[in-house]
């Protein structure tokens, strides 16, 4: 899918990597090389966890700490870029925000460009999974990843449990985002068993894997462009570099709504924007669906940040 946003700076000028080397070793772990960043598919694996890993990133780190965090899942090496909440109290919990990025993006971009890291004086950690060849399986789509059968569903719902070995993390407010291609991967996550979550905003992505029925939804937003050349309102549309044609937000709705048992939509217009809302879904749970007049499928053209971040605050902070 088309990158929503554009890196002008690597992210190691802002944000130094704090890799995952056991505080308690004899050696002192040397700085990085902010010049010469490296990909997150190139670091070293680390010989295990820290052994007390809030005291070297937790609440109250400073603003730049983070983490490059490895994970097995079945048989590949996955990994997650974590960036901790700000200013909590000690043995205060932190919500989780769960990011993924565009098709051909990367957790690196995704950092820096969408424009999410204010989350993190909220209260919010902020979880950035790398995808296969920056792609995600989804299903019928996309890349390397849905090409060699990456387990995509089972890296990202472990990411949303491992979180809590490197941060006290409450269990009732962790949500989901994605993008695009992991708006994608987040509609496949939703329609199978997933980690509890509260909330789930997906941007510009689609349905592109089988959802059954009995479907429980955590509260979700769904942010579209009226002009996406990519996914389609109404109808589905080919995307030439995909080789494929994504559902449309109609039919990805449908589906999904009517899978989850919500009551049939109820449709209103405010400051310009489309809204399809239901309610009474399985559960107690919401879908709104957003409509973004004469935009595309860019983030900032959509205004991601801004909506993402009103739907989700209320959701993951405390009263």
């Amino acid at each position: 899918m088309v990158a929503g946003a554009t890196v002008v700076a690597c992210l190691a000028a802002v944000v130094p990597f704090a890799l995952s080397a056991t505080p308690d070793a004899a050696a002192v772990p040397q700085a990085p090389d902010r010049t010469a960043p490296r990909p997150l598919d190139a670091l070293p694996v680390p010989a295990s966890p820290p052994a007390r890993p809030n005291g070297f990133i937790g609440p109250g780190s400073p603003a730049g700490d983070s983490r490059i965090v490895d994970l097995r899942v079945g048989d590949e090496d996955r990994r997650y870029f974590l960036l901790p909440a700000l200013g909590l109290a000690p043995g205060e919990q932190a919500a989780l925000l769960v990011v993924l990025h565009q098709d051909v993006g990367s957790a690196r971009e995704v950092a820096v460009g969408l424009g999410m890291d204010g989350l993190r004086r909220q209260g919010v950690a902020l979880a950035y999974p790398a995808g296969v060849g920056g792609s995600w399986n989804a299903g019928s789509c996309c890349g390397v990843a849905q090409q060699r059968g990456v387990d995509d569903v089972g890296f990202v719902n472990a990411v949303l449990d491992d979180v809590g070995r490197y941060l006290p993390v409450d269990p009732d407010r962790r949500a989901l985002l994605g993008y695009s291609g992991g708006g994608m991967l987040a509609y496949r996550l939703l329609c199978l068993p997933h980690p509890r979550l509260v909330a789930a905003v997906e941007v510009n992505g689609s349905l592109e894997a089988h959802c059954a029925n009995g479907l429980q939804l955590p509260d979700l937003l769904a942010v579209h462009g009226e002009k996406d050349g990519s996914i389609g309102l109404t109808t589905s549309r080919f995307v030439s570099h995909l080789k494929t044609s994504p559902r449309s937000v109609q039919s990805t709705v449908w589906t999904v709504t009517g899978q989850a048992g919500c009551r049939p939509r109820h449709e209103e217009t405010s400051n310009g924007i489309e809204r399809w809302l239901y309610a009474g879904c399985r559960g107690g749970s919401t879908v709104e669906v957003q409509v973004v007049p004469d935009a595309g499928h860019g983030w900032a053209d959509v205004g991601g940040a801004a909506r993402a971040s009103a739907f989700l605050l209320p959701r993951l902070t405390r009263p």
